[in-house]
């Protein structure tokens, strides 16, 4: 205890050891209990955070916001900012850009499939190198996440063919993939081709 506060009151703790017991009437009343089956609807009890859901329009609108969470936005798909740079470049006829998003279609499709050959033949090397590749390509193009998978791939795929490295790059590439899907038809959106 600091001088100071002895100061003030030499026996605190004396003082808090012989207060007196609080008395029945300082404390609060106790709960009545309900009957669960006779309260009426309107006094249901409010789920408390973390308590499972009952009803079904709970747990539908928790499916809802599930769906919605786990879904990446457009903007965490398509770097807009990057997109819009393009667009700028265009004439007003669209067909510069159309050209890019066909390109690189082809290109992402082009690229999987040697990726799945490489994966054959257990060529992380390869796999590497194709990562590197399709990283650069979707990135210029503002499809982010395609990008960032790939690097992950790029960097993974450059260690030894160990089983665990194998398993990785597999579990990347099915993931690089779905996300090519939702860019896929975020960029069509944008440029029918």
């Amino acid at each position: 205890m600091s001088p100071a506060l002895r100061a003030r009151s030499p026996n605190i703790i004396d003082d808090i050891v012989k207060r007196p017991p609080p008395s029945p009437s300082d404390k609060a009343p106790p709960q009545k209990k309900l009957d669960v089956k006779s309260r009426p609807v309107s006094e249901e009890p409010t789920p408390k955070a973390g308590s499972p859901i009952t009803t079904p329009k709970e747990k539908s609108d928790l499916k809802e916001v599930e769906k919605k969470e786990s879904e990446p936005s457009k903007q965490d798909i398509i770097d807009m900012e990057v997109f819009n740079q393009i667009v700028e470049l265009d004439d007003g006829d669209s067909s510069f850009v159309s050209g890019m998003v066909t390109d690189y279609l082809a290109q992402v499709d082009s690229t999987f499939k040697k990726m799945d050959k490489a994966m054959e033949t257990r060529d992380l090397k390869e796999i590497s190198q194709l990562g590197h590749f399709l990283k650069g390509s979707s990135a210029a193009l503002g499809v982010k996440q395609v990008s960032l998978t790939c690097e992950k791939i790029q960097n993974t795929a450059k260690g030894s063919p160990t089983e665990k490295n194998l398993e990785e790059v597999t579990s990347l590439l099915k993931c690089v993939k779905e996300e090519y899907g939702a860019a896929k038809i975020r960029l069509l959106e944008y440029c029918p081709t």
